[in-house]
């Protein structure tokens, strides 16, 4: 009689199963310190959110230099995204390798980018800034600063 086979041996614990996040909520409040583009030296600005090839924009707030949207997206987080280049999942600091995911991928497609326009109303809306947030380490430090 065979007995049954142990995949784990007795002297070694099962891995811990890791915690991978599926969507991210993105909050749009404000900007300030914008460029004036249009008349009277302000902008008719709008935010473009995206991460990977899924986009959402905020409306425009129109004559500001200082606008506040208010305004919430979620997006979900395709497999593989907070992955590193060898396939390791991202971990804290301190429980093994840490890769970037904003390496592995289509570009950006670990990167949540915040683009502000102004908006033309003849011609092509005008950049006013941009700020990218790496999704790997946004995770794996389970905090962003404010100012970053």
């Amino acid at each position: 009689m065979s007995s049954p086979v142990n995949p784990v041996a007795d002297d070694e614990a099962p891995e811990p199963q890791r915690w991978v996040p599926t969507h991210v909520q993105v909050t749009v409040m404000r900007a300030h310190g914008l460029r004036g583009k249009g008349k009277g030296g302000a902008s008719d600005a709008y935010t473009i959110i995206q991460v990977g090839r899924e986009k959402y924009s905020t409306r425009v707030v129109e004559r500001s230099t200082a606008p506040e949207w208010g305004e919430e997206c979620t997006f979900e987080l395709l497999p593989g995204v907070l992955e590193g280049r060898e396939g390791d999942l991202l971990l804290p600091p301190g429980e093994g390798s840490v890769a970037t995911g904003s390496g592995s991928g289509p570009p950006a497609s670990g990167d949540l980018v915040l683009t502000v326009m102004h908006r033309a109303l003849i011609g092509l809306d005008v950049f006013l800034g941009q700020a990218v947030i790496p999704l790997d380490r946004a995770f794996r430090d389970n905090v962003y600063a404010r100012n970053e």
